[in-house]
């Protein structure tokens, strides 16, 4: 079932988060992701869903003097640094305030997408980049925080004057918590799993 009150407050103009929280090997980024991408497999996660959610709205709305423009941002937070995981610069990227826009990461790129299967291009371009290791627990461990964001911009016409909504979804797959006793951690790793545990207990 996908995950619709959230999908349908950011359809309304309101920001929602779903993350994926728990020790390696238990699932998160195959919830968050799935194994296949088609809008037909039943495997598919939380990410494709609510991405099927948001543009069967659209389609639906788009006779009702209503616009929309979605744009997607892909970001990993590696070792406390953050950076854009849709671009080959691997500059580390800060988190400003703005009194209009709020909290944002300054210099993270946006997409403009038109449709699931663009969005799920770049979900697998972001997802070769990210940082992952072997532990003892899982063959193939994500080390760094990941944060696919959304944002839905709708323009609508009521009564010859034009309203705005823009509405943002954060769909956060967290690094494994773990103990570094179970999971074998020494050196690079060991530094790795300080930073991740770290994080996760702010």
């Amino acid at each position: 079932t996908p995950p619709k009150p959230a999908v349908l407050s950011v359809l309304e103009g309101y920001n929602a988060t779903m993350l994926a929280y728990g020790q390696t090997g238990t699932g998160k980024t195959y919830t968050m992701e799935g194994f296949k991408y088609s809008g037909c497999d039943p495997q598919r996660g939380i990410v494709p869903r609510s991405m099927e959610q948001i543009f069967k709205y659209i389609e639906a709305s788009s006779n009702r003097n209503s616009t929309f423009m979605v744009r997607a941002s892909y970001l990993q937070i590696y070792n406390e640094i953050i950076s854009d995981l849709l671009k080959t610069d691997r500059t580390a990227l800060n988190i400003r305030e703005d009194k209009k826009k709020g909290i944002f990461v300054e210099g993270l790129s946006e997409w403009a997408v038109r449709s699931p299967n663009e969005i799920y291009s770049l979900m697998q371009k972001g997802a070769m980049s990210r940082k992952t290791a072997w532990t003892n627990k899982n063959d193939v461990s994500s080390r760094s925080h990941a944060v696919f964001i959304i944002i839905v911009e709708q323009m609508r016409t009521v009564d010859n004057s034009k309203e705005i909504k823009v509405g943002k979804l954060n769909l956060v797959d967290l690094a494994g918590s773990e103990s570094v006793r179970i999971t074998g951690a020494t050196g690079e790793r060991l530094e790795e799993s300080k930073k991740i545990n770290q994080s996760l207990s702010c």
